[in-house]
């Protein structure tokens, strides 16, 4: 099956969102383990600093994509772009919140974008 077939099957943008999201939750739950295990890698401290923000750029898209392949309804719409939102926030705010506080809020984030990506794959095969 070709690229443009895959993409255009419906449902295929929530499915690549509900794997963005899920691997960026399991990066926030993993990360304060990481940081005691190796607290002497400043390496690592410098990339995380970009991680949130890479989740979101490779999130986008994918929220963009999967509200514009049906109309979907403004419930799915609002979780979609609230957990986008908050993804960002975590991000912008990451000095203030602290390590742990950035873990949260962005696990709460991609939370909400789980649901709406599942909502609006549901929705797509319901209808």
């Amino acid at each position: 099956m070709n690229k443009e077939a895959k993409e255009s099957q419906p449902g295929f943008w929530d499915r690549v969102g509900i794997g963005l999201s899920g691997i960026c939750a399991i990066h926030c739950l993993l990360v304060p383990v990481i940081v005691a295990l190796i607290p002497l890698w400043p390496a690592f401290e410098e990339f995380h600093e970009y991680t949130h923000l890479i989740f979101f750029i490779a999130i986008a898209p994918a929220v963009y994509l999967s509200l514009r392949r049906r109309h979907s309804s403004p419930r799915i719409t609002i979780l979609l772009l609230s957990g986008l939102f908050v993804i960002f926030l975590a991000w912008y705010f990451n000095n203030i919140l602290g390590e742990y506080g950035e873990a949260g809020i962005t696990l709460i984030g991609s939370i909400l974008l789980i649901a709406g990506h599942w909502l609006n794959y549901k929705a797509k095969f319901s209808s």
